[in-house]
């Protein structure tokens, strides 16, 4: 059977993994005292990126003495006026070359307001303007972001949490928890694949740290399927966008922990009454209401906020699996630039 690069990248996830954890573990100490002589702290990318400091925002608020200000790149200049020394941006951008890092990292770079770069090009601009740069280490990327994402997330965690030593092990343990997850859940997920083949929406539902989770993988299947997918969290779905459901349509359910995992086959069940086709991503055994065939198995994290690194490998894959099986170009893009400075050259928008 020939795999597409996608489905490449996803399998290359534990080795990036364990570059991430060489490379910033070590510095767990060194990220905490920098950060603790901050008193304002702005996390800012675009698309994966973006979603990446969104995942990584739990650790943030569990264990870093500064909370997160999370914006969108394009909208960092409304935040320019605040911006001074005591402030740390750290810039996302898989490139290094999008539009807005390049004209806000130059105007903080005049201004002689250090910033940090998280970026996959050591010769970037980002990284040329950056004060301090962290690679990604993933190697060429030319499909969707799989593991440049799954990097930034393990990057910004690390700079959140890296420092504590009751949380080392669970940091460690994360290349193989991505390899175990890989193996768990092909079998379920073709299933789910085949299910979804005649679908034109999709919801994706997450519980805590992993609602985050929920955003990115839509993401995806917007951009490989065509499939037109929300993700968000499910207190959010049950304030107004429950309203959409009907007789049919699919909802995947994320959830990490017995706690998280109850409370999703709690909202399973009355998404079921309700005629929806539900599926979970659980790193918990379950006896509920959601047949077992529509359980997505993923290994277990110690440590919740470390948990997308494992909820997110269905997704990746689900996304590859569903364009591959619709016979579309699960390696390219219609529109989308992988430098996303403007939609591909020579195309009709």
């Amino acid at each position: 059977m020939k795999h597409t690069a996608m489905w490449q990248e996803i399998q290359d996830q534990p080795e990036v993994a364990q570059k991430i954890l060489d490379a910033y573990l070590p510095k767990g100490e060194y990220f905490r005292d920098l950060l603790q002589g901050k008193k304002q702290l702005v996390l800012t990318g675009i698309g994966a990126s973006l979603y990446a400091c969104h995942m990584a925002r739990y650790a943030f608020l569990k264990y870093c003495s500064l909370k997160p200000q999370i914006i969108q790149s394009d909208e960092l200049c409304y935040l320019l006026p605040s911006i001074d020394k005591d402030t740390l941006v750290i810039f996302i951008s898989q490139s290094g070359e999008s539009y807005e890092t390049k004209v806000v990292g130059k105007e903080l770079k005049e201004r002689g307001i250090p910033f940090w770069g998280i970026t996959n090009d050591p010769k970037s601009s980002l990284a040329e303007n950056a004060s301090e740069v962290m690679l990604l280490h993933s190697g060429r990327e030319i499909s969707s972001a799989t593991k440049t994402n799954m990097a930034s997330f393990l990057i910004l965690s690390i700079i959140a949490a890296g420092y504590r030593p009751e949380l080392k092990g669970a940091f460690l343990e994360i290349p193989d928890i991505i390899r175990s997850t890989l193996k768990l859940c092909p079998e379920a997920l073709e299933r789910l694949a085949d299910a979804l083949l005649p679908c034109m929406n999709l919801y994706l539902l997450g519980m805590g740290a992993n609602a985050a989770t929920a955003i990115e993988g839509a993401l995806m299947m917007k951009e490989k399927t065509f499939i037109h997918t929300s993700g968000s969290s499910v207190s959010d779905f049950r304030h107004g966008t429950v309203e959409v459901i009907e007789e049919g349509l699919p909802a995947v359910l994320l959830a990490s922990g017995e706690e998280y995992t109850r409370t999703a086959l709690e909202h399973g069940e009355y998404l079921q009454n309700a005629g929806v086709t539900v599926s979970l991503v659980t790193d918990t055994p379950i006896d509920g209401c959601i047949p077992r065939e529509f359980v997505i198995p993923v290994a277990k994290c110690r440590e919740e906020c470390l948990s997308p690194a494992a909820l997110l490998i269905p997704l990746q894959l689900l996304a590859e699996r569903v364009a591959d099986k619709k016979g579309l170009d699960v390696d390219g893009f219609r529109y989308l630039s992988k430098i996303v400075g403007d939609y591909k050259k020579g195309e009709k928008a």
